[in-house]
């Protein structure tokens, strides 16, 4: 028998239980001290044996959390080993979006479809104290208009928040919208014209498949991965070789669905590729506030000095989601964009411009967004475990480093739709794979929300999500 040095051998061990599905993709493993007792060992020789693992990218480690088992690299077998861009098609989406919009109205117990927080993770009761001191000193508030004053202060104020994730954003080249849609949508108005190509991720979110269908636009979907976001290989095949793309709405912070971060090297990478190819950038920020540990990750307009990037992020997830206060900065297109905002919802609500700027001069902000994102890493971590060990055997997930989102994986031969109808009979709704894309992709999938406070109700209803895709896979 091969001699094998003792963390070497621990290492295969562990591994032939990754090889086996013992350990699913995404797993939590045993913390260093419980694998060192397991097998008689001190823990540098336990953290040897992970640390072997992680070069040999069969775990992952999450600051503060510990190891996780990682997701196959290989690729399967029949399929090309470069992910492709798909042919630009134009979307219609209309009726699996409105069908999933009904069921946040619908009496459903356990919603877990949307990119929403529960309420209970906002501070509305402080908030509705301070709306109460602002409107008592400043009444005028209740107008259309905040005052100029005022309103450079908030820019100010903004451009200070912003410096924190490595953005040099003018006091002048801040616009408020009404959330990130409508950033998103005053971008996309400037730079195409109905029948235009926008390359996309994907999986992508649904709500900006809709944006592209409301307005007439082709989208381009270029895959995505759980571990590196944009598949940059695949937007240059496209760009090189495939009809003229007006420009690229990108999330490389905590993409939805999948939670990708893209490493800093590739955001760099990005710049390069549009530059050289004169690709407008419209960067989604929505989640980049969400992050579990050290910082907000720089935004890929952290690293552009020609204005190419439209920045678009918001206070919705991190802040006050009923104020739906969104922000954007142009670049070199900030004041074209000015123009079209004036022309359409004109001026954001001075009462909750004016009560942010209280919480932003504060310090609350960053007490209250600190408090949210601890509980969300908490919740992330509980529903991760939950779906891994209620769900069928194969099914993998990546756990993010931020965000809200969990992008489920199942075993090949589920069908997350016809799993949503027999979970809605439970009165639990999740968001299916097929929402995610204008092809009919991803009906394996499904993605949940972490917003929901962990509970034994919670518990139970993912027990029932993981029985029901079982069942399933059975044939019953």
């Amino acid at each position: 028998m091969e001699d094998l040095p003792r963390y070497l051998a621990i290492a295969r061990q562990l591994e032939s239980r990754l090889d086996s599905g013992e350990l699913a993709p995404g797993s939590r493993l045993p913390s260093v001290r419980q694998l060192a007792t397991e097998h008689g060992v001190n823990t540098l020789t336990a953290l040897a044996a992970y640390r072997y693992l992680e070069e040999r990218q069969r775990v992952v480690a999450r600051p503060r959390a510990g190891f996780f088992a990682a997701l196959p690299g290989a690729v399967p077998s029949g399929q090309a080993e470069r992910p492709m861009p798909s042919v630009a098609t134009l979307v219609d989406v209309e009726s699996r979006m409105s069908n999933l919009i009904r069921l946040s109205a619908a009496p459903i117990r356990q919603q877990l479809h949307m990119a929403e927080a529960h309420d209970s993770l906002y501070p509305a009761q402080e908030l509705a104290r301070r709306m109460q001191q602002v409107l008592t000193r400043q009444p005028e508030l209740i107008g259309a208009h905040l005052p100029m004053a005022r309103q450079a202060l908030l820019h100010r104020q903004i451009s200070q928040l912003a410096a924190g994730w490595q953005l040099d954003i003018p006091h002048d080249r801040i616009l408020f919208t009404g959330g990130i849609t409508e950033a998103i949508s005053l971008s996309l108005r400037l730079l195409t014209r109905p029948g235009d190509t926008v390359a996309v991720e994907t999986p992508v979110y649904f709500g900006l498949l809709q944006t592209l269908q409301m307005l007439g636009l082709k989208a381009l979907e270029v895959p995505c991965t759980p571990d590196a976001g944009l598949s940059l290989e695949a937007l240059e095949f496209a760009l090189r070789h495939g009809a003229p793309v007006k420009c690229l709405v990108t999330v490389t912070n905590f993409q939805n669905p999948t939670g990708a971060l893209m490493p800093e090297d590739n955001k760099k990478r990005l710049l390069q590729l549009a530059r050289r190819h004169g690709l407008p950038i419209i960067e989604d920020d929505v989640f980049g506030e969400l992050h579990f540990s050290g910082s907000h990750p720089p935004p890929l307009k952290a690293w552009d000095r020609d204005g190419d990037v439209i920045y678009c992020s918001s206070f919705t997830k991190s802040f006050a989601p009923a104020f739906r206060l969104g922000w954007l900065s142009g670049g070199r297109h900030h004041a074209e964009l000015a123009r079209l905002r004036e022309s359409s919802s004109l001026v954001s609500p001075a009462l909750l411009l004016g009560v942010l700027s209280d919480v932003l001069g504060s310090g609350d902000y960053t007490r209250i967004s600190q408090r949210i994102r601890q509980q969300l890493a908490r919740q992330c971590d509980q529903l991760a475990d939950a779906v891994l060990a209620a769900f069928p055997r194969g099914t993998r997930l990546r756990r993010p480093l931020g965000g809200l989102l969990l992008w489920v994986e199942g075993p090949d031969g589920l069908d997350s739709h016809r799993l949503l109808q027999a979970a809605l009979a439970h009165s639990i709704s999740f968001a299916p794979g097929l929402l995610f894309s204008a092809e009919p992709r991803f009906g394996h999938c499904l993605r949940l929300n972490f917003g929901q406070p962990w509970s034994s109700t919670l518990a139970e209803d993912v027990a029932t999500l993981g029985a029901l895709a079982r069942a399933q896979l059975q044939g019953q």
